[in-house]
Protein backbone atom coordinates (compact mmCIF):
# COMPACT_ATOMS: atom_id res chain seq x y z
CA UNK A 1 0.00 0.00 0.00
CA UNK A 2 1.32 3.42 -0.95
CA UNK A 3 0.40 6.48 1.04
CA UNK A 4 1.36 9.86 -0.31
CA UNK A 5 1.10 13.33 1.02
CA UNK A 6 -0.44 15.40 -1.77
CA UNK A 7 -0.23 18.79 -0.17
CA UNK A 8 0.71 20.13 3.18
CA UNK A 9 2.06 23.51 4.03
CA UNK A 10 5.60 23.02 5.25
CA UNK A 11 5.71 26.07 7.46
CA UNK A 12 4.86 26.04 11.14
CA UNK A 13 1.50 27.51 10.15
CA UNK A 14 0.22 24.46 8.27
CA UNK A 15 -3.55 24.57 8.24
CA UNK A 16 -4.42 21.69 5.96
CA UNK A 17 -3.02 18.41 4.71
CA UNK A 18 -4.28 15.89 2.16
CA UNK A 19 -3.32 12.24 2.42
CA UNK A 20 -4.01 9.76 -0.36
CA UNK A 21 -4.39 5.98 -0.34
CA UNK A 22 -4.45 4.97 -4.02
CA UNK A 23 -3.72 1.27 -3.57
CA UNK A 24 -5.73 0.02 -0.60
CA UNK A 25 -9.26 -1.33 -0.28
CA UNK A 26 -10.05 -1.54 -3.99
CA UNK A 27 -12.23 -4.62 -3.51
CA UNK A 28 -14.57 -2.79 -1.11
CA UNK A 29 -17.61 -0.78 -2.15
CA UNK A 30 -16.36 1.71 0.45
CA UNK A 31 -12.83 2.16 -0.96
CA UNK A 32 -11.19 5.16 0.74
CA UNK A 33 -8.76 7.10 -1.41
CA UNK A 34 -8.22 10.58 0.06
CA UNK A 35 -8.68 12.53 3.28
CA UNK A 36 -8.21 16.27 3.70
CA UNK A 37 -7.80 17.75 7.18
CA UNK A 38 -8.24 21.51 7.73
CA UNK A 39 -7.52 23.22 11.07
CA UNK A 40 -8.20 26.97 10.93
CA UNK A 41 -10.31 29.78 12.40
CA UNK A 42 -13.50 28.21 10.98
CA UNK A 43 -12.83 25.00 12.92
CA UNK A 44 -11.69 21.50 12.13
CA UNK A 45 -13.00 20.10 8.87
CA UNK A 46 -12.29 16.60 7.60
CA UNK A 47 -13.29 15.61 4.07
CA UNK A 48 -13.03 11.94 3.14
CA UNK A 49 -13.25 10.87 -0.49
CA UNK A 50 -14.24 7.33 -1.31
CA UNK A 51 -15.61 5.25 -4.15
CA UNK A 52 -19.19 6.46 -4.88
CA UNK A 53 -21.94 4.05 -3.82
CA UNK A 54 -24.59 3.21 -6.40
CA UNK A 55 -27.75 2.67 -4.33
CA UNK A 56 -29.64 1.69 -7.51
CA UNK A 57 -27.33 -1.22 -8.35
CA UNK A 58 -28.51 -4.83 -8.13
CA UNK A 59 -26.94 -5.12 -4.67
CA UNK A 60 -26.59 -2.71 -1.75
CA UNK A 61 -23.32 -2.72 0.21
CA UNK A 62 -23.54 -3.14 3.98
CA UNK A 63 -20.90 -2.07 6.46
CA UNK A 64 -19.67 0.82 8.55
CA UNK A 65 -17.56 3.97 8.45
CA UNK A 66 -15.39 5.30 11.28
CA UNK A 67 -13.34 8.46 11.57
CA UNK A 68 -11.07 8.96 14.59
CA UNK A 69 -10.11 12.57 15.38
CA UNK A 70 -7.01 13.15 17.50
CA UNK A 71 -6.84 16.70 18.89
CA UNK A 72 -4.21 16.36 21.61
CA UNK A 73 -0.67 15.57 20.51
CA UNK A 74 0.35 15.04 24.16
CA UNK A 75 -2.23 12.31 24.78
CA UNK A 76 -2.27 8.84 23.24
CA UNK A 77 -5.07 8.00 20.83
CA UNK A 78 -8.04 9.88 19.50
CA UNK A 79 -10.35 12.05 21.56
CA UNK A 80 -13.35 11.85 19.20
CA UNK A 81 -15.00 9.41 16.79
CA UNK A 82 -17.57 9.74 14.05
CA UNK A 83 -19.14 6.35 13.30
CA UNK A 84 -22.07 5.29 11.15
CA UNK A 85 -23.53 2.05 9.87
CA UNK A 86 -24.03 1.84 6.12
CA UNK A 87 -26.94 1.92 5.61
CA UNK A 88 -27.89 3.06 9.07
CA UNK A 89 -27.37 5.57 11.81
CA UNK A 90 -24.49 6.76 13.90
CA UNK A 91 -22.88 9.99 14.92
CA UNK A 92 -20.07 11.95 16.47
CA UNK A 93 -19.00 11.37 20.07
CA UNK A 94 -16.20 11.99 22.56
CA UNK A 95 -14.10 8.96 23.48
CA UNK A 96 -12.46 10.41 26.59
CA UNK A 97 -13.49 12.49 29.57
CA UNK A 98 -16.22 12.45 32.17
CA UNK A 99 -19.71 11.11 31.47
CA UNK A 100 -21.05 14.67 31.24
CA UNK A 101 -18.32 15.62 28.77
CA UNK A 102 -18.99 12.58 26.59
CA UNK A 103 -22.77 13.20 26.68
CA UNK A 104 -22.28 16.83 25.59
CA UNK A 105 -20.56 15.64 22.39
CA UNK A 106 -23.24 13.20 21.24
CA UNK A 107 -24.86 14.14 17.91
CA UNK A 108 -27.35 11.28 17.51
CA UNK A 109 -30.23 10.90 18.17
CA UNK A 110 -30.29 14.28 19.93
CA UNK A 111 -27.27 16.61 19.92
CA UNK A 112 -25.66 17.61 23.20
CA UNK A 113 -24.25 21.08 23.86
CA UNK A 114 -20.96 20.43 22.06
CA UNK A 115 -22.59 18.05 19.59
CA UNK A 116 -24.44 21.06 18.17
CA UNK A 117 -21.08 22.38 16.89
CA UNK A 118 -20.61 19.31 14.69
CA UNK A 119 -21.87 19.17 11.10
CA UNK A 120 -21.82 15.75 9.44
CA UNK A 121 -22.57 15.16 5.78
CA UNK A 122 -22.64 11.65 4.38
CA UNK A 123 -22.93 11.91 0.61
CA UNK A 124 -21.95 8.34 -0.25
CA UNK A 125 -23.53 8.41 -3.72
CA UNK A 126 -21.01 11.13 -4.57
CA UNK A 127 -18.21 9.49 -2.59
CA UNK A 128 -17.83 12.12 0.15
CA UNK A 129 -18.04 12.30 3.92
CA UNK A 130 -17.52 15.70 5.57
CA UNK A 131 -17.24 16.27 9.32
CA UNK A 132 -16.92 19.92 10.41
CA UNK A 133 -16.47 20.85 14.07
CA UNK A 134 -17.06 24.56 14.53
CA UNK A 135 -15.04 26.33 17.23
CA UNK A 136 -16.80 27.03 20.51
CA UNK A 137 -15.32 27.83 23.90
CA UNK A 138 -15.99 24.99 26.29
CA UNK A 139 -16.11 22.51 23.40
CA UNK A 140 -13.43 22.25 20.69
CA UNK A 141 -11.86 25.68 20.46
CA UNK A 142 -8.96 25.84 18.01
CA UNK A 143 -6.93 22.75 18.90
CA UNK A 144 -3.20 23.33 18.34
CA UNK A 145 -2.84 20.11 16.29
CA UNK A 146 -5.24 17.60 14.71
CA UNK A 147 -4.92 14.34 12.78
CA UNK A 148 -7.27 11.54 11.74
CA UNK A 149 -7.57 7.84 11.03
CA UNK A 150 -10.36 6.64 8.74
CA UNK A 151 -11.67 3.11 8.33
CA UNK A 152 -14.40 1.56 6.22
CA UNK A 153 -15.70 -1.97 6.52
CA UNK A 154 -17.86 -3.72 3.95
CA UNK A 155 -19.27 -6.71 5.82
CA UNK A 156 -21.43 -7.87 2.91
CA UNK A 157 -24.23 -6.85 0.62
CA UNK A 158 -27.99 -7.19 0.20
CA UNK A 159 -29.64 -8.25 -3.04
CA UNK A 160 -32.99 -9.75 -4.07
CA UNK A 161 -32.16 -13.04 -2.33
CA UNK A 162 -31.18 -11.45 1.00
CA UNK A 163 -28.01 -10.62 2.93
CA UNK A 164 -24.66 -12.10 1.90
CA UNK A 165 -21.72 -11.75 4.30
CA UNK A 166 -18.09 -11.33 3.34
CA UNK A 167 -15.81 -13.53 5.42
CA UNK A 168 -13.51 -11.86 6.13
CA UNK A 169 -15.00 -8.39 5.83
CA UNK A 170 -13.41 -6.01 3.31
CA UNK A 171 -11.61 -3.39 5.38
CA UNK A 172 -9.87 -0.25 4.16
CA UNK A 173 -7.79 2.05 6.38
CA UNK A 174 -6.49 5.50 5.60
CA UNK A 175 -3.62 5.92 6.04
CA UNK A 176 -2.92 2.51 7.67
CA UNK A 177 -4.36 0.39 10.46
CA UNK A 178 -3.49 1.93 13.85
CA UNK A 179 -1.90 5.02 12.31
CA UNK A 180 -2.92 8.61 11.69
CA UNK A 181 -2.45 11.24 9.00
CA UNK A 182 0.23 13.88 9.64
CA UNK A 183 -0.49 16.50 12.30
CA UNK A 184 -2.11 19.69 11.01
CA UNK A 185 -1.23 22.74 13.08
CA UNK A 186 -3.85 25.41 13.78
CA UNK A 187 -3.72 28.58 11.73
CA UNK A 188 -5.95 31.65 11.98
CA UNK A 189 -6.01 31.88 8.17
Amino acid sequence: MVVGLLSAATSAQAREATTTDPAGGGSSAFDLYKVKVVNNAKGVRVTVRMKPVDWNAESTPVGEFRLLLDTNHKSGGAEFADEVGIPGDGGFRALKGSTAHRESWVTYPFPGTCGKTVRERYDLENGAVVVHVKPKKGCLYHPKYVRVNVRSIQSGYIDDSGYHAYTPARIDHLPYKNSFTPWVKYSKK
